[in-house]
């Protein structure tokens, strides 16, 4: 057998294996979800439920599950909207006029850099100070502002690949600086703005510190509400727990799927140059 046979059966191998290794915590997530709970604390491990349901759903949906969703949806997508909306005009200006001088796009996305832990206590003091702890405003504003640098950075990206002369044409024929950001640069930014707008989403959909520490017990999201479900208090509810990550999972795999190629344009071709 040839050498290079051999390397690309590996090659596959390995595939196979990451693939698996991915996938399997996965399906057992789905199919616990479908498991009675003398299945699901069974020792060993049942795989396949022998008599599938949607008692976990149900229950998961009645107990606090509907409304970790729906606060999860609701700041996910204003915080996107925003940090788009926000970074489209800031990008455009870094691009431009190089606002800040040559360092200040790097400064922007230095604050990314930083762990949110360094974060928690100053944000948490001045929320509660101003009345922002249990509030949609608060996480919003939180998810906004971490989001931002990295919105700026890609869409600088893309806005740096279109030419200068489209924004001298357009000035030409009576246009002003917003109005060539809106009918000139946002049609060319179509795959960047697809890639922030699904990242972004991801992003907040997915996180948890802030979520955890900005709000005592009324606005819990997604990920928070998955951590209840292990506790002294109500034990191991396995089941219901992998009801609402199943559920928490589909928006991110619906997205991903719908901008993979967009998102492996932006952080190849835009992001790089």
């Amino acid at each position: 057998m040839k050498i290079n046979n051999i390397f690309i059966i590996f090659r596959y191998l390995v595939i196979v294996f990451i693939l698996v290794l991915t996938i399997l915590p996965l399906a057992w997530i789905i199919l616990t979800g479908f498991k009675a709970e003398v299945e699901y604390l069974h020792t060993p491990p049942i795989w396949i439920p022998s008599d599938p349901s949607f008692h976990n759903y149900i229950e998961m949906w009645e107990d606090g599950g509907k409304d970790a969703f729906t606060n999860s949806l609701i700041i996910t997508t204003i915080s996107t909207i925003l940090a788009v909306c926000l970074g489209i005009p800031s990008a455009y200006s870094l691009s431009r006029f190089n606002t800040g001088g040559d360092n200040f796009a790097y400064w922007i996305l230095s604050i990314k850099f930083l762990p949110p832990i360094a974060f928690a206590i100053p944000i948490s003091v001045m929320f509660t100070n101003f009345n922002l702890i249990d509030t949609y405003t608060g996480l919003i504003l939180v998810y906004t502002t971490f989001n931002l640098p990295f919105v700026i950075w890609i869409l600088r990206g893309f806005i740096n690949e279109i030419p200068l002369d489209i924004d001298d044409a357009a000035m030409i024929d009576g246009c002003g600086r917003f109005k060539i950001i809106y009918k000139m640069i946002i049609p060319l930014l179509g795959p960047g703005l697809v890639t922030v707008t699904i990242l972004t989403f991801i992003f907040v959909w997915s996180e948890f510190l802030f979520a955890l520490i900005l709000n005592n017990s009324e606005l819990y999201t997604v990920p928070v509400r998955l951590s209840q479900y292990f506790s002294e208090a109500v034990g191991l509810r396995w089941g219901p727990q992998s009801a609402l990550a199943t559920i928490a999972i589909i928006p991110m795999i619906v997205m991903a799927f719908i901008g993979q190629n967009f998102i492996v344009r932006a952080l190849t071709f835009g992001a790089v140059k």
